[in-house]
């Protein structure tokens, strides 16, 4: 049951309003975990500085479960290499996902919205890779480049900065598009680049010459019918890491590149 909050009716317009601030930041304050896999994921979960035993919880395929509290949280899990644990943060997004060998995995970055499709964890692409992409895609002053699912904006930058192209960055997270916004300005290039809060399964990219990807091949093959209704014939699509299933006509060029981050980056270049 909820207790009633009350307010000093001496307090003045102002301190309300921190008051009320931070009685919403605090609501906001809540850790969210969605199942992406095929299967109810069991795990336990207990309070970091807790001595009790962690309690046991279920959650079922596309499900979004809500832990509000200020206090990090330690959640167990078990892999076929055995008991996997993680500390949660605050305020943080999480996802079960499957792993690259198809194993249950817990990933940061799920955007926790009941209202849009969760296609991919945020993880940036390392600088290198972004190079080889706009590369692989024949990047000139005259394309229009999208990244879907944009992260800190760092693709349609980099195009703008290196080749003068205009681009436009789309994502959900309100965070991401702040720091894309920051990151253009320090840049330079925010006369030629734009970014958007949008679901990109209902984003208009018509206007595209040239389309980036990071998400994965289940949410590559979710934008497939999207890409194939807006896109016009000869614009390039380039993926990080993960094929788009039905395209394998139109792939044109792939590659595999050592990124800053010391492993093996592979991409896909294909054309509509």
């Amino acid at each position: 049951m909820l207790k009633r909050a009350f307010i000093d009716p001496r307090l003045g317009i102002a301190a309300l309003l921190i008051l009320c601030g931070f009685a919403l930041f605090a609501q906001q304050k809540e850790i969210t975990i969605r199942n992406i896999t095929d299967e109810t994921v069991q795990y336990r979960i207990t309070a970091v500085r807790s001595t009790d035993e962690p309690k046991k919880h279920s959650i079922k395929v596309d499900v979004i479960a809500r832990l509000p509290g200020e206090e990090p949280l330690t959640i167990y899990f078990e892999r076929p290499d055995g008991t996997q644990s993680y500390v949660l943060e605050p305020g943080m997004p999480y996802s079960f996902r499957y792993d690259e060998n198809g194993d249950l995995e817990l990933y940061e970055g799920s955007h926790g919205r009941e209202d849009a499709i969760d296609l991919a964890p945020y993880v940036s692409t390392p600088p290198a890779v972004v190079e080889k992409m706009l590369e692989m895609a024949r990047i000139d002053k005259n394309d229009v480049v999208y990244d879907l699912g944009c992260g800190d904006g760092r693709i349609v930058i980099m195009a703008a900065v290196k080749y003068g192209a205009r681009g436009v960055g789309i994502d959900l997270d309100p965070e991401r598009i702040k720091e894309s916004n920051l990151y253009a300005k320090g840049a330079g290039v925010e006369n030629l680049v734009q970014f958007r809060i949008e679901d990109v399964t209902k984003s208009d990219i018509s206007q595209a010459t040239v389309v980036t990807l990071y998400l994965l091949t289940e949410s590559n093959e979710l934008m497939r019918p999207s890409l194939e209704k807006q896109l016009k014939a000869g614009v390039y699509v380039v993926s990080h890491n993960y094929r788009i299933p039905g395209w394998e006509l139109k792939l044109v060029d792939e590659a595999e590149i050592k990124g800053e981050d010391g492993g093996n980056h592979n991409i896909y270049a294909y054309r509509r």
